[in-house]
């Protein structure tokens, strides 16, 4: 009996989405078309007993005629079957195949329907009987074999037996009223059978479709477990209730370093050496869960393998602990990454020294510790002395070098609880944490240590082959002074490091609170500097520039500062100060507009151009291209008339990102010059690359041409080079007309010094272009 819906299985009631009732109906024609032979074969044969039982009674060519079309029909119907099967899924999955098939069905129906009209007698009860056999048999075998589809079996049942039917109440006679409900009561039963029997089918199949999904489902998470089981990135460990393994994947055996033969069976509760994953495991079991973390060291080989293992106990349906399985990942990577990270935060790449961060946390603790135990620590602040020459003249790689061979240095020297660290650029603290509780014992010391320290740093350094001499300035302080955090420590040592570089070059200093004045002044100067340029009280002098006919082409533009009381200011000093602030950026703005200014105010033919410095942190901001493209726009100047001179630090943090801010002010139309050129011998293999229009020989050099042969080959060297390029070169520092004569001779026409002209202010320089004498001095040059 067919299981009303309401008593169905679950799976059952599920299975009614459109997708199940899709493949419910595929199936229901499949069977329509399977085995579809056998019925067919059937039904030709009881056609051909038929034929036989009416050849006495009945017109042989219209038996015949009917056997005919009957066997036509059915070899249409097997040949319909025979293409059914040879088609692929997808296609025989269209609802035309259901068509077909009824079609064909219909058409077999309609003729045994014609046999119940052309054979029907009444005169011959024998042949009668026969026919009324033969037509409810194929009603019933229709039953049997169409009533997957419901409408299709009623259907051919009622085509098959209706005219029969019909014959016989037509006919009237007890007999054939008997045979007539004889025949109804047989529709009946038939068509009853029928429903029931499609109910069935289709439970049958439901049910089948539902566990065959349920099988596939299975096989796919069985398929996708083991392909986690297996290629997870985690070692994955099963083990029964007695903690022998029972199965692993190969990352497991890859974490542990061991083989598949060696861990299956081992017994984790009793076979490892390591307790404390036999007592995660035992957890587990008992508990639920268990958990290590550590270095685990291989019972087989003696591998160290730092690893995470969490365990979870596995249980049945009755609640029980049947065993757990071990989740295991390894660590190595994950601490490398760690120590990596730990260095890049906390260790100079270069050095490898604490950087400024540990320095500064170090420190802080230190200084608690102090407090409280009532001792000393002491930092020692050390500088480099010209390193920045160093590096310009060397290069970066010999600079790099030096800075790694005075850490090395700084490491032997020190104590074992002391710390030395890189706090930027050419800077190193020295951090002696601990000393005793007599600051004044203690103060002594620390000047004895320093000595120590720079007698070790002043040591010859080989570089590359290249023996050089550095030495480095030395400010220390005691703390804790008072209340005083790490910043108020670090700036006392810095102050002192600064009083060192004023005595000299390899000097050493202590902290003294008179110190701070210094530094007040500095402060002070900055803002008096600050207000000067928002009040407008800087001004500007003009050094001539000249050509071999001593005829003025230009000129460089000075920035000058006169202080309401300290009077003239040394642009060595102001422009100092400046360049440790941004500062610098707005002084250099205030001089590029005014310079554009006279430009504007004086025509090409009296100034062909002028000269404006520029210092590496104004050129290397974001918006230093545009700000000139508006000035020189703003004033409507030709930008050629305008020359930016940089110095050759602009290139050492990145020669091309300076080439290419260069190329966008060739492609303005400003001229670049390249000032104090000769300090730097690196910057002789930058020519090539960079778009220059003249370079400016350092004074150091010109004012030594008759005294330091070295000095002359460079020169000379200088001038060969820009000559071959193409490049122009400017002179600077000319005192007399011996330099003049020898530059003269070596190709060199422009000049720029006191022999010709010394810096004079707008006024004085704007009446030398037009032959007036009056030459006025502005401030120090």
């Amino acid at each position: 009996m067919p299981l009303p819906l309401q008593d169905k299985p679950p799976e059952l009631k599920v299975g009614l989405d459109l997708s199940h009732r899709r493949q419910l109906a595929h199936e229901q024609v499949r069977l329509l078309y399977e085995r579809l032979w056998q019925p067919l074969l059937t039904s030709v044969l009881a056609a051909c007993l038929l034929v036989a039982a009416m050849w006495p009674v009945m017109p042989h060519g219209q038996l015949l005629g009917w056997l005919a079309a009957m066997t036509l029909v059915s070899g249409g119907r097997l040949w319909l079957a025979w293409r059914y099967h040879r088609q692929p899924e997808e296609e025989r999955r269209r609802r035309r195949w259901l068509y077909r098939f009824a079609w064909g069905a219909t058409l077999a129906g309609l003729l045994w329907g014609a046999a119940g009209l052309i054979m029907f007698t009444m005169e011959h009860h024998g042949q009668l009987a026969a026919l009324a056999i033969v037509l409810t048999g194929i009603a019933a075998g229709g039953v049997t074999t169409l009533s997957s589809v419901a409408w299709i079996a009623p259907a051919y049942v009622l085509v098959v037996l209706v005219p029969l039917l019909g014959q016989l109440l037509a006919h009237g006679g007890s007999l054939a009223l008997l045979l007539s409900a004889m025949v109804v009561l047989l529709l009946g039963l038939v068509l009853v059978t029928s429903r029931r029997l499609h109910r069935n089918i289709t439970d049958n199949i439901s049910l089948r479709l539902v566990v065959t999904s349920r099988e596939q489902q299975l096989r796919v998470s069985e398929a996708r477990y083991r392909a986690i089981f297996r290629h997870t990135p985690l070692g994955v460990m099963h083990f029964d209730r007695d903690g022998r393994v029972v199965d692993c994947n190969e990352m497991c055996l890859d974490i542990l370093g061991t083989s598949r033969t060696r861990l299956l069976g081992m017994n984790l509760l009793t076979q490892l050496e390591d307790g404390r994953v036999t007592r995660a495991i035992r957890d587990a079991l008992e508990s639920g869960t268990g958990y290590f973390e550590g270095t685990y060291r291989n019972m087989f080989s003696s591998k160290q393998t730092p690893l995470r293992a969490f365990y979870s106990a596995l249980r049945n349906e009755s609640d029980e602990v049947v065993g757990g399985v071990g989740i295991i990942e390894d660590f190595t990577e994950r601490k490398l990454a760690e120590e990596t990270i730990h260095r890049q935060a906390y260790f100079d790449p270069l050095t490898e020294l604490p950087n400024r961060r540990l320095l500064i946390e170090t420190l802080a603790s230190t200084i608690r510790d102090r407090r409280d135990d009532g001792r000393v620590g002491l930092v020692m602040f050390l500088d480099l002395d010209r390193f920045k020459i160093i590096n310009d003249t060397l290069g970066h790689a010999v600079g790099d070098e030096l800075l790694r061979q005075v850490s090395k240095r700084l490491l032997l020297s020190l104590d074992n609880d002391a710390m030395a660290a890189r706090l930027s650029g050419d800077e190193f603290v020295v951090l002696m944490p601990a000393l005793s509780t007599d600051r004044d014992a203690e103060l002594g010391r620390a000047e004895h240590r320093a000595e120590r320290l720079l007698s070790t740093l002043r040591r010859t350094y080989d570089l590359g082959g290249q023996r050089i001499s550095v030495t480095p300035s030395i400010g220390y302080t005691l703390f804790p002074l008072g209340d005083e955090d790490v910043g108020d420590v670090l700036r006392h040592a810095d102050t002192a490091m600064y009083q060192a570089k004023l005595k000299g070059r390899a000097q050493i200093c202590g902290y003294e609170p008179s110190m701070q004045t210094q530094l007040s002044w500095r402060l002070e100067m900055e803002q008096a500097l600050r207000r000067a340029l928002a009040e407008d009280r800087l001004s500007i002098a003009i050094q001539p520039q000249l050509d071999e006919h001593e005829r003025v082409i230009g000129g460089e533009a000075l920035m000058r500062w006169q202080h309401p009381r300290h009077g003239w200011v040394s642009p060595e000093v102001f422009i100092a100060i400046a360049e440790e602030s941004d500062l610098i950026v707005e002084l250099e703005t205030w001089m590029l507009d005014r310079c554009c200014k006279l430009l504007a105010r004086l025509p090409v033919e009296s100034l062909p151009r002028l000269s404006v410095n520029i210092s590496v942190r104004h050129f290397s901001q974001p918006g230093f291209v545009e700000g000139v493209t508006w000035v020189t726009g703003t004033h409507g100047i030709d930008p050629s008339r305008l020359v930016v001179e940089l110095t050759e630090s602009i290139m050492i943090d990145g020669l091309e990102d300076a080439v290419e801010r260069m190329q966008a002010l060739k492609r303005l139309g400003v001229h670049l010059a390249l000032d104090d050129f000769g300090t730097g011998f690196s910057s002789l293999s930058y020519l090539k690359s960079l778009p220059l229009d003249e370079l400016k020989i350092d004074r150091s050099f010109v004012s030594n041409l008759d005294t330091d042969g070295s000095d002359a080959a460079i020169v000379e060297t200088v001038l060969a080079m820009a000559q071959h390029l193409g490049i122009d070169v400017v002179a600077e520092g000319v005192e007399n007309r011996a330099q003049q004569e020898y530059l003269l001779a070596r190709g060199c026409r422009l000049f720029q010094g006191y022999h010709f002209h010394r810096p004079m202010s707008v006024e004085a320089f704007e009446a030398l272009l037009t032959g007036s004498e009056v030459e006025t001095e502005v401030g120090e040059g």
